[in-house]
């Protein structure tokens, strides 16, 4: 499982990458969108970003935490068309994701769904590096960091979360240069 290969360093190349789904199943759920920003030297390089068709219905239950309803994706690329063009972004970079084993669970299962060689990319993930480094919270939701941070960033949408993971990323990054 992709999403045990868990990077040591906190590394300067690397792609924060969020997915929003229809439930939270990867066995039963389907990806609606992906949102990825890549880093090189610390410096944002590119960006991804896309709707994807699930194939059927969004629950009302997701359109209400998105935003992203039927009609949004009704002409958007399904996942067959969207993950081998995500797979080549990412390229062999470390993954950035705030509970990572969700979104990583997804990707597996599209990937072995789909019949496409599994990737093997390290990853990072934020909750365990927030859970680490900021201890002022109530707890290490990524609504909760934004507020935290005073970051102006939406919510439950992959880019938008993908900025604010990385907003975290980088400051848990310094607490632990600082510490060292």
């Amino acid at each position: 499982m992709i999403y045990y290969n868990k990077q040591k360093d906190l590394v300067k190349d690397y792609v924060v990458f969020d997915l929003e789904t229809t439930g939270f199943d990867a066995k039963t759920c389907e990806i609606i969108e992906i949102g990825a920003l890549k880093y090189k030297d610390d410096k944002l390089v590119d960006e991804f970003n896309i709707l994807i068709n699930p194939g059927k219905d969004i629950p009302s239950s997701i359109t209400n935490i998105t935003g992203i309803n039927n009609e949004m994706v009704k002409d958007a690329p399904n996942i067959k068309e969207v993950l081998p063009k995500f797979i080549e972004f990412i390229e062999d970079l470390t993954l950035v994701a705030h509970n990572s084993s969700f979104d990583l669970s997804f990707i597996e299962e599209n990937i072995k769904r789909l019949n496409l060689d599994m990737i093997n990319n390290k990853n990072i993930d934020t909750v365990y590096l927030a859970r680490k480094y900021i201890k002022e919270t109530e707890n290490s939701k990524l609504e909760t960091l934004k507020k935290y941070f005073n970051l102006e960033y939406g919510s439950h949408r992959s880019l938008e979360d993908c900025y604010t993971t990385n907003y975290v990323y980088q400051y848990c990054k310094d607490k632990a240069l600082v510490k060292n």
